[in-house]
């Protein structure tokens, strides 16, 4: 077994099971810093707030085997003592905590054609809006990026009620 550490290395981590889920299984035992999830690797990574937290943790799933949405996961100690992300590659200012501002829209059933010039008349009345990329697969995603958090969640709460109707 690994040297104890803050960071829980979870497996076994279906498609099914969200960041919610895997909270519900390791909050219980203190306050959650930081979660990594691996999809492509079916892992977690959770960082707990102190040390004793995910001791407790670990201690108590030796004993019992915790499951998600009925798949059974594992809990180990992480070779990791710290989980560090690298938020420069995301477009974030590392120094900062400030909220992202990149909204991701997926369009389902495109009836007319979603020209950037369709979109930014779209997205406009929300705020500034700084770029639009698109990508093109069996539905249409749009990635418009704004100068700041409130105008994209008022854009995409417009954008959801509008898509919900």
């Amino acid at each position: 077994m690994a040297e104890p550490s803050r960071v829980i290395h979870i497996r076994n981590v279906g498609h099914e099971i969200s960041e919610t889920d895997l909270l519900q299984v390791v909050q219980p035992f203190g306050a959650v810093a930081k979660l990594v999830m691996l999809r492509t690797k079916n892992q977690a990574l959770v960082q707990m707030e102190d040390l004793s937290a995910s001791i407790s943790a670990i201690q108590y799933y030796t004993t019992i085997q915790p499951s998600v949405r009925g798949r059974n996961v594992y809990l180990q100690y992480s070779s990791h003592q710290e989980l560090t992300t690298d938020q420069s590659s995301h477009g974030r200012n590392p120094d900062q905590d400030e909220p992202n501002r990149i909204l991701l829209v997926t369009v389902h059933h495109m009836l007319y054609p979603m020209t950037v010039e369709v979109l930014h008349q779209v997205f406009s009345p929300y705020g500034f809006v700084e770029k639009i990329v698109t990508f093109q697969k069996t539905a249409g995603q749009i990635l418009p990026v704004s100068n700041s958090h409130s105008s994209c969640i008022s854009c995409m709460l417009i954008f959801f009620l509008v898509s919900c109707n």
